[in-house]
């Protein structure tokens, strides 16, 4: 008895010491080189998704490296959101795109949807989000 009360007092102060981030955890996998950026929008509404970062819940970037890059979106209150991401390799923080509007920059969104001939919606990207949520996103260049 008094050791499994002490053992649940280093517990809990072992925690207070070493908190565990609460967030989305992102891994972004088939980054072609370390030029540049990952910029990240989370969304919680399918208003400006996936294209107009300034609807965005909340924003996040880091550099790019070759291969795999990790990033976390920190306090994210639980709910349902969609996340838009771009390989910004000329740092001008604008997914640029051709005539047809066709993205001439790195891109992906969560549960990885890619169509033919438009972008994901919201309902496709969406994702449930509690405490802590892992995702890993495919970017597509």
């Amino acid at each position: 008895m008094l050791f499994s009360f002490i053992f649940s007092i280093l517990i809990n102060l072992s925690s207070a010491y070493y908190p565990q981030v609460e967030g989305i955890h992102v891994i972004v996998n088939g980054v072609n080189n370390q030029a540049g950026e990952i910029m990240v929008a989370l969304f919680d509404s399918q208003e400006g998704f996936p294209l107009n970062a300034h609807r965005a819940f909340k924003l996040a970037k880091c550099p790019a490296q070759d291969g795999t890059v990790f990033l976390t979106i920190e306090k994210v209150p639980p709910g349902k959101y969609a996340i838009a991401l771009f390989h910004d390799t000329n740092g001008d923080a604008i997914l640029n795109t051709n005539v047809l509007g066709i993205p001439k920059e790195g891109y992906g969104v969560s549960n990885n949807i890619k169509n033919k001939f438009s972008a994901p919606s919201f309902q496709q990207a969406q994702f449930i989000h509690q405490d802590s949520t892992s995702l890993t996103i495919s970017i597509h260049y």
